[in-house]
């Protein structure tokens, strides 16, 4: 048994979608999952993103085994000049297991946005370290 690594965030109904896609992908293979938010300081709170989580998977298959990692950029000065992307891969690639494959959503953007904000989706792909499953959201 593996474990999937599940990048979680966006819009509810777009993380949601990515999650149960996830779960079902992990209960027909036994595989557990890894759930990683990296959470703006702004955002939701933990309990309530745990919470989320645990109910989306447990409506799939509520024997799956499921880590969350809600993290929580800091306000101190070093930490802010780390970026979400390489939040989200040091998670990926310097964690402490293999993963067996990376799930995240895949948002289409307008010519501006994809010259202007950076996506998450790339910074992954740009590794060429770890399978990606995308998910339309």
């Amino acid at each position: 048994m593996g474990t999937i690594f599940v990048a979680y965030g966006g819009l509810p109904e777009e993380r949601t979608a990515v999650l149960e896609f996830a779960a079902e992908r992990a209960a027909a293979s036994g595989d557990g999952l890894f759930v990683y938010h990296a959470r703006e300081v702004a955002d939701e709170p933990a309990p309530d993103l745990e919470t989320e989580v645990r109910t989306t998977v447990d409506r799939v298959d509520p024997d799956i085994q499921v880590e969350v990692d809600l993290n929580v950029e800091t306000g101190d000065a070093e930490a802010a000049e780390v970026s979400k992307q390489e939040r989200l891969t040091d998670a990926i690639l310097e964690g402490h297991r293999e993963f067996e494959y990376v799930v995240m959503g895949e948002i289409e953007h307008g010519r501006i946005e994809e010259v202007v904000l950076p996506s998450l989706t790339e910074a992954v792909l740009d590794t060429h370290r770890i399978p990606v499953l995308l998910v339309p959201v």
